[in-house]
């Protein structure tokens, strides 16, 4: 086990009887970037953080200036555990779950050492809730487990629900190879909207088991922590409490605690957190200055960001189509487009001449940028997004309204919410296979209904509305600022420092 030390033992400030979070993310970059943003926001409020990651993360953290100061340490897996790459499976992330567990072993030893001759160590467990195998982690120590859900409140919810879906009296069936049979119509759950097969999240219709399992795990917690705020998910959010209301009195223990804590990616909060990807060293690279200089020079509210996130692998036919589709409608554009081995060379994707006509009204980055800049920027009008939860977030923070284009994970219910319920953006159509393409025609009707027309203006002055409210969320004093202030105090043991103002 590489490490920094789950604490330093000569700490003066740290003694066996301090506020202490073992924090265990999933290695998944938007897992790892809302884990690292919330385990950050306790550490400014006195409590000491051993974050477990990655051993490839702890140089590049070590780094990160945010940390200075802070009793925040990094302690790593064996360096033969990886993260899968942008082109794994929903079976890799299975198996990366799996072997997470038992590289989290030796760990877990060294804690129980360290317990047994009266060492400072963890006072509770903060685990990424795609880990139930951290219950028992808990439990070997004797310490409190709260889950924390870098997701919204509709996945949450859905959890919450899925072991009374699949039972033999719920709605849904289990195949014989292990994946959801497949229904008519749609599903009804309180709090969220009326859902199709299409709908539901990859894990559900592929491993729906283990998304049972994830469900009996949030019974066991004495804390369940979202990334989200109260105007934005409010009929899931009361759906939650309710439930959790129900489980405490047909159990007869204590009620599960609801702590909302987002939008963790709030322009007043985390300015400097989302600068590529997670692990990278803080600053901008040529791509980013290059991006951000090139938005000087943009009228206000031209120019459609187009990022599909970290995990999207792009097809050359679709870059084809994307491609014609700006080029046709005259769309200022800012394309994060990255070079990889699914896609070596930009000439030989984008139609012929594509940049050098183009140059003046979209930029083509085939890097990293800095996402939240971006967004914040006054000249971007819009998002074309894979609907990952961060991405949302940050341009709900960001007053940005968005088009719609889900790709796998929870995206599809995450576009389901924010179509039907909330009406802050433009959907390019449900598809049922995540891999079908999407023609040219569709983008170009998305584009400028949303930058355009009346419809368009409608959906900006809607998620400017709820851009105000996620500000105010994140604000020192707001709901979700006083919430992580109550989930400090929730954690066993004194203050590690005087908390940051």
């Amino acid at each position: 086990m590489t490490s920094t030390g789950i604490v330093r033992d000569n700490d003066p400030n740290h003694s066996g009887n301090m506020k202490h979070a073992l924090v265990i993310p999933l290695a998944l970059q938007g897992h790892v970037a809302g884990t690292y943003r919330f385990a950050l926001q306790l550490a400014r409020r006195g409590v000491t953080i051993t974050f477990v990651t990655m051993a490839s993360d702890i140089p590049k953290m070590k780094a990160y200036e945010e940390l200075q100061g802070l009793n925040f340490n990094l302690i790593s897996y064996s360096p033969s555990l990886t993260p899968p790459s942008s082109a794994a499976k929903l079976s890799h992330i299975k198996d990366l779950i799996a072997s997470t567990g038992v590289h989290f072993s030796p760990i877990l030893e060294e804690l129980k050492a360290r317990q047994k001759v009266g060492l400072p160590g963890p006072t509770c467990v903060i685990y990424d809730w795609f880990f139930t195998w951290a219950t028992d982690v808990a439990e070997q120590l004797n310490l409190p487990l709260y889950t924390f859900y870098s997701c919204g409140a509709i996945l949450t919810r859905y959890l919450q629900e899925a072991p009374r879906l699949v039972s033999e009296e719920g709605p849904l069936r289990i195949k014989e190879d292990g994946t959801l049979q497949e229904f008519e119509g749609s599903l009804n759950i309180a709090g969220l909207p009326p859902l199709m097969m299409a709908d539901l999240p990859m894990s559900v219709r592929h491993l729906p088991q283990t998304t049972v399992s994830m469900g009996k795990a949030m019974e066991t917690a004495a804390v369940v922590i979202v990334n989200t705020f109260y105007e934005l998910e409010y009929p899931q959010i009361d759906a939650i409490e309710r439930r959790l209301e129900e489980q405490a009195f047909a159990s007869g223990k204590k009620k599960t605690e609801l702590f909302l804590v987002g939008p963790l990616s709030n322009i007043t909060t985390f300015k400097d957190l989302t600068f590529t990807r997670v692990g990278a060293k803080p600053g901008l690279d040529t791509e980013g200055v290059e991006s951000l200089q090139w938005l000087q020079s943009q009228p206000y509210q031209s120019v459609l960001f187009i990022c599909m996130g970290s995990m999207n692998i792009w097809k050359p036919q679709q870059v084809y189509e994307l491609a014609l589709a700006l080029e046709a409608s005259e769309q200022r554009f800012l394309w994060v487009l990255p070079t990889g081995p699914h896609l070596s060379s930009l000439d030989a994707v984008l139609p012929t001449g594509f940049e050098q006509r183009m140059r003046r009204m979209g930029l083509v980055a085939n890097g990293w940028v800095p996402q939240l800049q971006i967004l914040t920027h006054p000249a971007v009008g819009g998002f074309l997004t894979h609907c990952g939860w961060n991405s949302l977030i940050e341009s709900i923070s960001s007053g940005v309204p968005l088009i719609y284009w889900p790709q796998g994970a929870e995206q599809h219910l995450n576009r389901r919410y924010f179509v039907d319920v909330l009406k802050i953006g433009v959907d390019i159509g449900p598809r049922e296979v995540d891999s079908s393409l999407v023609r040219h025609e569709e983008f170009e009707k998305a584009f400028r209904l949303l930058m355009l027309k009346d419809e368009g203006k409608e959906i900006r002055s809607r998620v400017q509305e709820l851009m105000l409210k996620a500000r105010a969320a994140g604000t020192s004093g707001g709901p979700s600022s006083r919430a992580l202030d109550e989930l400090t105090k929730r954690i066993p043991g004194n203050y590690t420092s005087i908390p940051a103002q």
